[in-house]
C-alpha cells in the first residue's frame, strides 16, 4: 500500500524534474489526491518518510507552503513492485500497476524483459519438498476448458493435459492406440463399435471411471456445440455393465475411431458436471495434470501422481496469461507454436532446434451468407489473382515461408512461385461489375500485419479495403463474422481427416458458416461418403473434391504456409511438439548435469519462432 501511494503522489505531483526536486504542495492537495482527511495525509506522510520515500518540510506560518521531496525514480519503484507482485503470481495487478502509473517511463518493456527470467524449468522447494515447475507465458486467453465448446488449439490442448479419450492417436505409428479403452472391435459395418474400459482409471476426485460417463459424455455433445459434429451420425450409446459401451451409428463411419481421439470428446465425470454449474471453473478429469487454480493472469496445474499412463516427470504447471502487448519482450519464451508473430528470435548458444512447417495454412474465406461483391465468382477469382502471395513473404517474413495453394503444404508448395495476374484480374473485375465498394476484412491480433498487407496490395487495383480487428473473443461472436465481407485467420490440422472435416460440419466454424447453405450441403454428401469409405486413399479422394471445388470456385483464398522453429536448452529432456502445436507436459524432465544449478535456478524450455 505505501508502494501505491508513493507511485501516486509521485504521478500527480512530481512534475517534470522527477525525483530529487521539492515540490510545493498543501495538505489539502494530498488529500484530495489520496482521497483521505488531511489527519490522515499527515499520518501517510509520516510513513512515507520514514520508509525512506520522501523529505517532508511542513509549511509554517500564513502564506508558507509545505514541500515535498520524492527520493526514489518513479520507474525504479514501478518496476520494484512490479517484481515483488510476480514473485507472489499476481502478474495481472502488477500489469495493472505499471499500466496505471507508469506513463513516461520504460517501466512496462523492463518489467515483461525482467520475466525472461523468471519463466522456465525451475527445481523449488514446495512443502519442504523439491519440486519440478515449468511457468510459461502465453499471450492469449484460455476461453474454456468444456470439451463441448472447444474451437481454438490452445483450449484443445489444455483440455487433454486435464482429461483423457477413449483412445489416441499415434502420429509416428499413424495409428489409433489405447487409451481409456484397452480394447474395441467394429460389426463389420462401420455402424456399430464396442469399446472396453481400462480397470482403474481415477478421475481426480477419487472415483473410478465407469462405461456411465462415456455414456454421457457422447450425449451431451448432440446439439449445436462446438463438438457437436462428431456425433451427429450417433443413433445410440449403451453401457453394458461397467466397462464396456456400445456405439450405434446411423451410417458407416471408418474413421470413427480417429474422431474419438480428438479432445472435444475428451471423458468427463457425468454426476459432476451434472450437479455443479461451476465444474468448468474447476474441471475434473482424469488427465496426466489435475487443476489446482485458475485466476484471470495464471492457470495451475499439478501431476496427477495416480496417473494410468505414468506419472509426468513435472510436478507442476504454471500457464501465466500476458498481456497481448508484451510478445516483443516476452517472445523468448512464447510456447505456442502456432503463434504467427514470434520475431527475430536468437537461441542461447548450444541450444538445439526443430524445425517444421506448419500443417496448415492462413487464408480468407468469402461471406456468401451476406450482399456484396463477394457474390460474384469474377470478383472473388479477380482478388485471388490479384494477391501476390511470394511478394506477401518477401515484405512481411518473419515465419511466413511459402505460398499456399491448398490447406497442407506438399512436395509442389516447396518449388511454387506465385505472381500478380493483373491483366486477367482486371477483365474479371470488369465482368463481375465491381463498383468500387469497400470490402470489409475481418481478423484478430496475430494477422493484423496480413490483413494491412492486403489492404495496400489491393488499394493499388482500386479495390477499397477496410480491415477490421478483433480479438480471440470478439471475432466468433456472431454480428462479427456474419458481417464481414471476409475472414482472415489460419488453420492448423492437428489431426488431417479429422480436422479437415471439422472445417466443414463444426457448428460456428468461419469456412462453414460462410459457405452458401446449398453448397454446405453437398459437401455435407460428400463427406458422409468419404466416411463410408475403409481404405484411407478413398476417403482422400472424397475430401480433395471438396477441397478442390471451394479453390476452383473461390469460395476459400488460400494465403501462405508458415514455420515453426523450436529451440530448446538440451538438458531438457522429452521436449517434443504434439499434434497442437504445443510442447507436451507430461514428458518433459530435466537431465542434471554439472551446471544443472544454473538450469534448476532459471531454465527456459524452449524458445519459438
Amino acid at each position: 500500500m505505501t508502494h501505491e501511494r508513493y507511485l501516486l503522489l509521485y504521478t500527480k505531483f512530481a512534475g517534470a524534474d522527477g525525483a530529487g526536486k521539492a515540490v510545493e504542495v498543501s495538505l489539502e492537495q494530498l488529500a484530495d489526491a489520496l482521497f483521505c482527511s488531511t489527519r490522515n495525509v499527515k499520518l501517510i506522510l509520516r510513513k512515507l518518510e520514514e520508509e525512506g520515500f520522501i523529505d517532508w518540510t511542513a509549511g509554517r506560518g500564513r502564506g508558507n507552503r509545505s514541500q515535498i521531496t520524492f527520493l526514489l525514480a518513479k520507474e525504479k519503484k514501478l518496476l520494484e513492485l512490479a517484481q515483488q507482485l510476480a514473485t507472489k503470481s499476481e502478474y495481472k495487478q502488477a500489469f495493472e500497476f505499471i499500466d496505471r502509473y507508469g506513463e513516461g517511463t520504460a517501466a512496462r518493456s523492463l518489467f515483461a524483459e525482467w520475466l525472461n527470467g523468471h519463466f522456465g524449468y525451475r527445481t523449488m522447494q514446495m512443502n519442504d519438498i523439491e519440486s519440478d515447475i515449468l511457468r510459461l507465458p502465453v499471450h492469449r486467453p484460455i476461453l474454456t476448458l468444456d470439451p463441448k465448446e472447444l474451437y481454438y488449439a490452445f483450449s484443445a490442448h489444455m483440455i487433454k493435459q486435464l482429461f483423457d479419450c477413449l483412445v489416441q492417436y499415434d502420429r509416428v505409428a499413424g495409428r489409433v492406440i489405447p487409451s481409456l479403452a484397452h480394447a474395441w472391435e467394429h460389426d463389420g459395418s462401420g455402424k456399430v463399435w464396442t469399446f472396453h474400459l481400462r480397470k482403474g482409471v481415477m478421475f481426480h476426485h477419487g472415483r473410478e471411471l465407469i462405461a456411465e460417463d462415456v455414456v454421457y459424455t457422447l450425449n451431451r455433445l448432440h446439439g449445436s456445440s462446438a463438438s457437436g459434429w462428431f456425433v451427429r451420425t450417433i443413433e445410440q450409446v449403451e453401457a453394458i455393465g461397467q466397462r464396456t459401451v456400445k456405439i450405434k451409428l446411423s451410417n458407416p463411419n471408418w474413421l470413427f475411431p480417429r474422431f474419438l481421439c480428438a479432445p472435444g470428446l475428451s471423458i468427463v465425470p457425468h454426476e459432476l458436471v451434472e450437479q455443479d454449474e461451476f465444474f468448468w471453473t474447476r474441471p475434473v478429469g482424469t488427465g496426466p495434470f489435475r487443476f489446482t487454480d485458475w485466476t484471470a493472469d495464471r492457470f495451475t496445474m499439478q501431476a496427477n501422481a495416480g496417473y494410468f499412463q505414468g506419472r509426468a516427470h513435472l510436478d507442476g504447471v504454471v500457464i501465466v496469461i500476458m498481456p497481448e502487448d508484451t510478445v516483443v519482450y516476452t517472445k523468448s519464451w512464447e510456447q505456442l507454436l502456432i503463434d504467427h508473430d514470434i520475431r527475430d528470435i536468437q537461441p542461447e548458444q548450444g541450444w538445439k532446434k526443430i524445425e517444421s512447417i506448419c500443417n496448415g495454412c492462413s487464408l480468407l474465406t468469402w461471406n456468401m451468407g451476406k450482399e456484396g461483391p463477394q457474390q460474384s465468382e469474377a470478383f472473388r477469382k479477380a482478388i485471388d489473382l490479384l494477391v501476390d502471395r511470394t511478394q506477401m513473404i518477401k515484405e512481411l517474413g518473419e515465419d511466413r515461408i511459402y505460398p499456399a495453394q491448398g490447406f497442407h503444404p506438399n512436395e509442389a508448395t516447396y518449388q511454387w512461385q506465385d505472381q500478380c495476374e493483373s491483366e486477367q484480374a482486371v477483365e474479371l473485375l470488369k465482368a463481375s461489375g465491381y463498383d468500387g465498394r469497400a470490402i470489409r476484412i475481418s481478423t484478430y491480433g496475430i494477422h493484423e500485419q496480413d490483413a494491412l498487407w492486403l489492404q495496400r496490395h489491393l488499394s493499388a487495383f482500386g479495390i477499397e479495403v477496410v480491415v477490421q480487428v478483433e480479438n480471440w473473443r470478439s471475432i466468433r461472436e456472431p454480428e462479427v463474422f456474419q458481417n464481414a465481407d471476409c475472414l482472415l485467420y489460419c488453420v492448423v490440422f492437428a489431426e488431417d481427416e479429422v480436422c479437415l472435416i471439422e472445417l466443414y460440419e463444426q457448428t460456428g466454424n468461419f469456412l462453414r458458416e460462410h459457405l452458401d447453405p446449398r453448397l454446405r450441403g453437398w459437401v455435407k454428401e460428400k463427406i458422409d461418403l468419404a466416411l463410408a469409405c475403409e481404405r484411407a486413399e478413398d476417403r482422400w479422394n472424397q475430401l480433395f473434391e471438396i477441397e478442390k471445388k471451394l479453390k476452383d470456385e473461390t469460395h476459400v483464398l488460400f494465403l501462405l504456409h508458415k514455420k515453426l522453429n523450436t529451440f530448446y536448452n538440451p538438458n531438457i529432456k522429452g521436449v517434443g511438439v504434439n499434434s497442437l502445436g504445443w510442447i507436451d507436459f507430461k514428458d518433459i524432465w530435466l537431465e542434471r548435469t554439472n551446471d544443472a544449478s544454473q538450469i534448476t535456478e532459471s531454465s527456459p524450455i524452449a524458445t519459438l519462432q
